[in-house]
């Protein structure tokens, strides 16, 4: 979830790291706090048995098994795949967001060379950017959540006027088993091309310039529906979701503050207070 705090962090003051912090939605802390406290719960557990029900024997032996994974920890290279993984996530998302498509540039094409006052001239140039959006809003119902509850029908596309009653009929008139996204550019290109003959546009060149950027908005879309089609190959979440939790779950006796005066570390500390930082 993307949470809007750059106000909260615009100026620099001595509370600015609290709040930036204390952000709840959104979170990192949100969204570990579950696994976070399981993960005390057990270590608390292991503590406590090891304190108090172990003979000292048996706590000369947990101690060893303790030093063991501590040892052995460094073998799961977590920093690694960590930062290959968030750096693909990122990059993943950073695309994503400069490929979503605005609507504006193909408002200003239309409204620059989509010449005239009359009320043919009005409805090219509302049309044409009307059925970008209309196609920008057939992709998103299919990839957003909250774009599907807006719009969980075509009646609902009709009734927020992205599509006219006889659009609609002629759209589901179309047989064909794989989306049909992309029928408004169609519709939209076929104005461009009434627009010229009638005049409407001057010259070649500028029907071509609304038209490449109509194409570039829909070579956007087409991209999110790529991305949303094929996602990262779940090998590489199945691989770092499992090294994450298996370094975590030998972080339960590895981290475990032991008191044998052999052993390396001597302070009794019952709370994991830098295992859970770092």
């Amino acid at each position: 979830m993307t949470i809007n705090y750059n106000l909260a962090v615009s100026t620099s003051k001595p509370w600015t790291l609290f709040k930036l912090l204390l952000k709840w939605r959104g979170s990192i802390w949100k969204a570990v706090i579950l696994e976070l406290a399981v993960w005390l719960v057990f270590y608390g557990i292991l503590s406590v048995i090891y304190r108090t029900a172990l003979n000292p024997g048996q706590q000369r032996t947990f101690e060893r098994i303790v030093q063991y994974c501590d040892s052995r920890l460094s073998y799961i290279p977590l920093n690694f795949m960590l930062g290959f993984f968030v750096t693909a996530v990122v990059n993943r998302w950073t695309y994503l967001y400069q490929i979503i498509g605005f609507i504006d540039n193909i408002g200003l094409m239309a409204a620059e060379y989509v010449r005239g006052r009359t009320e043919q001239a009005r409805m090219y140039r509302r049309n044409i950017v009307r059925y970008c959006e209309l196609a920008q809003v057939l992709v998103f119902r299919d990839i957003s959540m909250r774009t599907r509850r807006r719009f969980p029908t075509l009646d609902t596309v009709v009734a927020a006027g992205f599509m006219m009653p006889h659009e609609k009929d002629r759209y589901d008139e179309i047989q064909y088993k794989y989306s049909k996204y992309w029928v408004p550019f169609q519709w939209a290109f076929s104005l461009t091309y009434e627009a010229r003959k009638k005049g409407l546009i001057e010259s070649d060149y500028y029907q071509v310039v609304v038209q490449d950027e109509i194409k570039k908005f829909r070579t956007g879309l087409a991209w999110i529906c790529n991305y949303d089609w094929v996602p990262i190959p779940i090998m590489y979440p199945q691989l770092v979701c499992l090294a994450v939790h298996t370094y975590f779950l030998v972080c339960l006796l590895a981290r475990q503050y032991v008191v044998s005066e052999h052993a390396d570390n001597k302070t009794e500390v019952s709370f994991p207070n830098f295992k859970l930082i770092f």
